[in-house]
């Protein structure tokens, strides 16, 4: 079974013989004035899609993993981290690009090479989503043709019919925006069903139900809005996408290898991601993590359901706190600084659910630097200034 690491190293090798540069993620401390932390894989390269700096790889594509912080502003998960299996603060986000280059038939003939290819992953219980138009709300462009075409003649080699397995999505679910003017374009999603059986046909996704989640977004740019609302063509089209690496392992590894969903137990948490994190708090607090989720909500937690909340707290904000510390955003009082101070409370607070109420959470500081210093070496280096 492939541990987090591997799976990893697996995505980035994969892009490297695709002729792509592995480059580095950049700081979650962004360029960009309008946001608190960087959010997704594609903020670093935004002057070049804008077309402000030239492109430096040659050909001109890359790959990476991102560190990503969602917590405050427009995406802020915080108060949902602990309670499910799936909400985070901080996340990597595995990524190709493609800067004028490559473009749809090979963005989506790459992801199914790796996805069922190389990691095995199920063809039956896979599901494409493609951009068609809601006219009676005036979305943009024209339904997403080629992409269809890319994902049929896929899925119909593997045997399975693609009326079934691509689903058509409107501007929301299948249009992707930098912002309300600027570079845009369709996108196409990639889903598994994680049902014991695998045989809904579709009919979970885009539906909100975690029995069906989206892995991979493949965006398409191609357009620019206007501020009237029209969309004109780019002079270059270019290919952004962004994968859950936490969900990846968490399907490999719940699964065991895909070799069973009937008892699979689907977590981020649930992964080598987190278990030496959750083995460190274990032999702090002498409490055992029981893998339990809130029935109720979070104001009538009971027992193993708290304990369990509060190490999924926990586990997540030392790694959110631990990565913005190694590139130098430091809990304060305002701004991005102030939202690393309530991640740091909103730990503490679910710490003393575990009886640790003496100063302890930088006892966990040291394993989010064993586990995550091979791949962001900022950790290590600001492992003393971290704790």
């Amino acid at each position: 079974m492939m541990t987090s690491a591997q799976l990893r190293q697996s995505f980035l090798d994969f892009f490297a013989e695709k002729q792509h540069a592995i480059v580095p993620s950049s700081s979650l401390l962004p360029d960009a004035p309008n946001l608190l932390f960087t959010n997704a894989g594609m903020n670093q390269f935004v002057p070049i899609f804008l077309g402000e700096t030239a492109c430096p790889y040659s050909p001109p594509r890359a790959a990476d993993t991102q560190k990503c912080i969602r917590a405050g502003g427009k995406h802020n998960d915080l108060e949902d981290v602990g309670l499910d299996t799936y909400h985070h603060t901080f996340f990597e986000m595995l990524g190709n690009w493609s800067f004028g280059n490559y473009f749809k038939q090979e963005a989506i003939a790459w992801a199914w090479e790796l996805v069922v290819g190389r990691w095995g992953f199920p063809a039956q219980r896979l599901y494409a989503t493609v951009y068609a138009p809601d006219r009676s709300k005036h979305d943009p462009a024209e339904f997403d043709q080629e992409a269809y075409d890319a994902w049929a003649a896929l899925f119909t080699k593997a045997g399975l019919d693609p009326k079934i397995h691509i689903v058509s999505g409107n501007k929301q679910d299948n249009f992707w925006m930098m912002g309300d003017t600027g570079p845009c374009g369709p996108c196409s999603e990639l889903h598994v069903d994680l049902t014991a059986d695998g045989d809904t046909n579709g009919a979970l996704v885009n539906q909100g139900d975690a029995r069906c989640i989206e892995i991979w977004n493949l965006v398409f740019i191609q357009y620019n809005a206007n501020g009237d609302g029209t969309y004109d063509p780019l002079p270059a089209r270019h290919v952004d996408t962004g994968m859950g690496f936490e969900r990846v392992c968490s399907i490999i590894q719940g699964t065991k290898n895909f070799t069973d969903f009937k008892n699979a137990q689907i977590s981020n948490y649930h992964t080598d991601v987190f278990a030496p994190i959750f083995a460190k708090i274990e032999k702090l607090c002498g409490l055992k993590y029981c893998r339990t989720l809130p029935v109720s909500g979070l104001t009538r937690l009971r027992g193993q359901e708290r304990v369990d909340v509060a190490f999924r707290v926990l586990a997540d904000h030392i790694r959110a706190l631990s990565c913005a510390i190694a590139d130098g955003i430091l809990p304060g009082n305002d701004d991005r600084n102030y939202v690393l101070r309530r991640i740091l409370r909103r730990a503490v607070l679910w710490g003393r659910s575990l009886n640790l109420h003496r100063p302890f959470f930088h006892q966990l500081a040291p394993v989010v630097a064993d586990t995550l210093g091979d791949v962001f070496p900022e950790l290590r280096k600001n492992a003393a200034l971290i704790v």
